[in-house]
């Protein structure tokens, strides 16, 4: 029975979903990089009429209620018994939940906005129906604040509801994405949302306002805007997730004005490079969350939402079209790239296997390889890099991963590094290598982030090279047998 599903859920069992109509084309005012979402201003409202619950007669569930064009308020629907007045009668009750208003005063375009509010279930129910439900459904769920929740495709709510707590967690932290991947299929979680017809988006734009129901100035509670990129595979006859992003939505002090804001949007690709190829998400389903808080979660917080519009991602930047290991040892690799554009630099990030992005070796480089040195023998290793152009723009991360030689003893490579030797070492501006008899043809000069400083053609049983910064050098040799390579340090 639905209500023993419902009991299980605490915070957000009980949400209301709308939908915001939205379509993917430009209007006659659009520059090509920026589209408004359809209905996103919330012009046009359609007034429903309120619904009942049959109990031998029609009762109201609640008065009639008003919603944006386009927009689908949800059911909860309850089919099952409940004791009237020492009878047991049937109760088919059609739940709206939807506490949604129309702004009319202050909207910053056009005539109105939409407000989603957080409620108590009482707050839109009829007393009678009110009573009625209220002994079927675990009591927590007449006490507690129930958040308002919009969205432009229609979702099954049952489903939903565990992500919808996973993001309430921490909207920063976008993990619960991979849960949502890996074990939702979207065709029975949502149907519709915007198309986007080719635009490929990576920032959702909007007005807002935002009122706390403790007070102005308390900024406990907050809304959230989530933004899912949807991509119908025609292979597997089955729409993937493929994108995402959220915005925490905060207390405004100003209780008039809305303010911009400005979510961005990242594929799961840029997000989890090792687990997933680029797709171009084909929709784009938008949810907003009245509130997020649960812990502080107050009746009558309110989120204003109004000119909604999708920003185009910028391709000036190009995009990696393939990544692939080069050459390898047991402490160094060599890693190269293509891309489609010739963009200023690279920003390459390297480190051992399952890493967080962020925490790695950073450098550029401006050419579309990087050698990097100082590896650990039989070691695996993760290896991003992306374009950059400019101060602003730059294209999705492509990945790598790849494992080192496993140092074996009394390898060939062991045998000549150990003939090899510098001096001074530590250095100061200077080195002198001594081949020590080995057959060197280049020596190349790189520093501890793998940027080449120097190369040259050899020959005889020696070289002086130059130590531009006090820092940490790797001096490789090219020989026959192939790389050895020697550290030294210069103070």
């Amino acid at each position: 029975m639905l209500y023993m599903i419902m009991k299980k859920f605490v915070l957000f069992t009980l949400v209301t979903l709308a939908a915001i109509g939205m379509g993917g084309r430009a209007n006659a005012q659009s520059t090509d990089s920026i589209i408004p979402v359809q209905y996103g201003n919330f012009e046009e409202w359609i007034d429903y009429p309120g619904d009942t619950v049959v109990v031998m007669i029609p009762i109201p569930v609640n008065e009639a209620y008003t919603l944006p064009e386009g927009w689908h308020a949800p059911m909860f629907v309850v089919n099952d018994t409940i004791d009237y007045m020492g009878l047991t009668l049937p109760l088919n009750l059609s739940l709206p939940v939807a506490k949604v208003s129309r702004d009319s005063v202050n909207a910053p375009q056009g005539r109105s906005g939409l407000v989603a509010e957080s409620f108590l279930l009482s707050d839109v129910l009829t007393p009678v129906a009110n009573l009625l439900v209220g002994q079927i459904l675990d009591s927590s769920l007449t006490t507690e604040v129930i958040p308002s929740i919009v969205t432009n495709a229609e979702v099954d709510f049952m489903k939903i509801l565990p992500l919808m707590e996973r993001a309430a967690e921490g909207t920063t932290d976008l993990s619960w994405l991979l849960d949502m991947a890996d074990t939702t299929d979207l065709n029975e979680l949502m149907r519709g949302g915007a198309p986007l017809n080719g635009f490929e988006f990576n920032r959702l734009r909007g007005m807002y306002k935002y009122h706390d129901g403790n007070g102005a100035g308390d900024i406990d509670d907050n809304a959230t805007v989530v933004a899912l990129g949807t991509y119908y595979d025609p292979i597997l006859q089955k729409r993937m997730l493929v994108g995402a992003g959220s915005k925490d939505l905060f207390q405004l002090y100003d209780t008039v004005l809305y303010e911009p804001f400005e979510m961005e949007y990242f594929t799961l690709n840029e997000y989890y490079p090792a687990e997933y190829a680029f797709v171009e998400a084909d929709t784009v389903v938008v949810i907003a969350i009245s509130s997020t808080n649960g812990k502080h979660r107050a009746r009558g917080s309110k989120l204003y939402l109004d000119s909604l519009t999708l920003v185009q991602r910028d391709g000036s930047c190009g995009r990696i079209t393939d990544v692939w290991l080069d050459t390898r040892s047991t402490v160094h690799a060599v890693v190269k790239w293509s891309s489609t554009v010739v963009p200023d630099k690279w920003m390459v990030e390297v480190g051992e296997a399952g890493f967080v992005r962020g925490r790695g070796t950073r450098f550029t480089v401006t050419d579309s390889v990087a050698t990097i040195v100082e590896l650990t023998p039989n070691t695996t290793y993760d290896f991003y890099v992306r374009s950059e152009c400019g101060d602003t723009s730059t294209s999705t991360w492509a990945y790598l991963q790849f494992t080192t030689d496993s140092l074996t003893p009394h390898s060939i490579n062991d045998v000549l590094a150990e003939a090899v030797t510098l001096s001074p070492n530590p250095a100061q501006g200077y080195c002198e290598v001594d081949f020590g008899g080995v057959a060197v043809s280049q020596v190349t000069l790189y520093d501890v982030t793998g940027k080449v400083e120097d190369t040259r053609k050899v020959s005889g049983n020696s070289v002086k090279v130059t130590l531009p910064r006090p820092g940490i050098y790797i001096v490789a040799l090219q020989t026959p047998q192939g790389i050895v390579y020697k550290k030294v340090v210069n103070k």
